[in-house]
């Protein structure tokens, strides 16, 4: 079995009609159906604002890690998840990154040690005893159990802060990561040509090109200005 699932259950403009509207009504354009203007908004690096309108709502059985690495987004426009006060864990996860079965040995034994006290067993003799809250009995639960959650993010979220933090730039937790990837791929399959576009602008090469700038204007700075007169003219939106 997989260590996660990740569905996507709502997207709210897979025709870009709504966004093409929002895109006119900022640029006072009068062609409300043009599907092309938000992508040349995005090309032309204007603001985002148009996106926050539109929202992706995905489905989540993952870990608990994940989830937590997931709702620091506090620009989320939703959060629905039973957690572990009113719902057992089931499952543990082991890590991602580290397939050495001393995790799921261990991760397996707090587990039923956790489930043991919210069954009435105890968990060192076996023996029937009380039954325990699950609200108290999670503070043995191990952090890595699995959780049933839905999220829902609007696109701005998903371009400037979800995807560049989780799979577009260096760091992230491998399993955090490979729940990211899924929930790129699903929005990708909504309309290929914006998040194709996204990925342009916003994605890893986009963050290579901050780096290589920084770079270049410390350590070769007469390139530097050469670059910048030749390809870094900027247009206004409006041209």
């Amino acid at each position: 079995m997989d260590h996660f699932s990740v569905s996507l259950v709502r997207y709210t403009d897979p025709d870009r009609r709504s966004l093409a509207h929002a895109a006119a009504v900022y640029l006072g354009k009068p062609d409300t159906d043009n599907r092309k203007r938000p992508i040349n908004i995005i090309k032309k690096g204007d603001t985002l604002a148009i996106f926050r309108g539109e929202s992706a709502r995905f489905e989540f059985r993952t870990s608990k890690v994940v989830y937590d690495h997931l709702v620091t987004y506090t620009t989320l426009n939703m959060r629905a998840c039973g957690g572990l006060r009113a719902n057992e864990a089931t499952v543990f996860i082991p890590p991602a990154e580290d397939d050495d079965p001393v995790y799921r040995e261990l991760g397996e034994a707090h587990l039923k040690a956790y489930r043991n006290l919210v069954h009435g067993i105890d968990p060192q003799t076996e023996d029937p005893m009380q039954k325990k809250r699950l609200q108290a009995a999670r503070t043995i639960a191990p952090m890595s159990v699995q959780l049933h959650y839905l999220l829902d993010f609007n696109l701005t979220s998903l371009i400037e802060a979800v995807f560049p933090q989780r799979i577009w730039s260096p760091g992230a937790q491998m399993d955090t990561r490979q729940v990211v990837e899924a929930m790129f791929k699903l929005v990708r399959e909504q309309d290929e040509e914006l998040w194709d576009t996204i990925y342009d602008y916003y994605g890893p090469e986009a963050h290579a090109w901050k780096r290589m700038r920084m770079k270049l204007k410390r350590e070769q700075p007469e390139l530097y200005e050469n670059l910048m007169r030749e390809y870094g003219a900027m247009r206004s939106m409006w041209d």
